[in-house]
């Protein structure tokens, strides 16, 4: 999904997938932008690498730094503690 947004989505050195301004499909893949790096963090895994998709990483540093977005999205601590507590719920289920 990473090489097909660098290849394909962010071309033309836009600032955003749809020009200039955030629009729907900015806000459809926030979970790009910023769950990714909680997700790395929380699996111990390296998936994004900013080298290998320059676009995309030009994309994410875009896209934080518009603040109606940096205001409002979840700091990190808050996001481990939410995926933390779903594994939690998760293995509870399972093992019940």
């Amino acid at each position: 999904m990473l090489e097909v947004l660098e290849e394909h989505a962010l071309i033309g050195g836009k600032k955003f997938f749809g020009g200039d301004k955030i629009n729907m499909v900015d806000i459809a893949f926030c979970s790009v932008a910023h769950w990714l790096g909680v997700i790395e963090d929380f699996a111990g895994l390296k998936i994004f690498e900013p080298h290998k998709f320059p676009r995309l990483n030009s994309w994410i540093q875009n896209f934080k730094s518009v603040p109606v977005i940096k205001d409002n999205l979840l700091d990190t601590d808050t996001m481990l503690a939410l995926l933390k507590r779903r594994r939690e719920m998760l293995l509870a289920s399972k093992s019940s």
